[in-house]
């Protein structure tokens, strides 16, 4: 009981201390030249290979998923503008009253046996609104 009374006195007393201002102005420098000591009395082969070991790390695989990840996304998207479907005929143009129009200017285009392609329009109009509003 004697040994717990006297431990409960000391973090009391213990409490109340406080470092000098010196000791936080000086901590910086302290603490980086028992790093630089420290580094300094390590033998050259060992510091030559944690530097060479180093090289050869492998990045962290979270880091390696997002960037494989995103190249993935960027090709898709870049494939995906630039792909040009050859079954669209490139003489049809949207009208302003929203029917497709045959160009006049351009040929029709032809099927793979030579014969004209015709193309069949839906009877209802197609439209950005909901199939239930009146």
């Amino acid at each position: 009981m004697d040994n717990e009374d006297s431990i409960t006195k000391l973090l009391r007393l213990k409490r109340y201390e406080q470092p000098s201002e010196e000791y936080f102005q000086n901590f910086l420098a302290e603490f980086q030249t028992r790093q630089r000591s420290e580094v300094i009395h390590r033998p050259l082969l060992q510091i030559a290979w944690d530097r060479f070991s180093s090289i050869f790390i492998l990045p962290s695989v979270p880091k390696l998923v997002m960037a494989t990840s995103f190249a993935t996304a960027v090709f898709a998207a870049a494939f995906i503008m630039n792909w040009a479907d050859d079954d669209t005929p490139s003489n049809l143009t949207l009208a302003s009253s929203g029917a497709v129009q045959l160009d006049s200017k351009a040929r029709p285009a032809q099927g793979k046996n030579g014969s004209a392609v015709q193309y069949v329009l839906p009877a209802r109009p197609v439209s950005y609104a909901s199939a239930r509003s009146f």
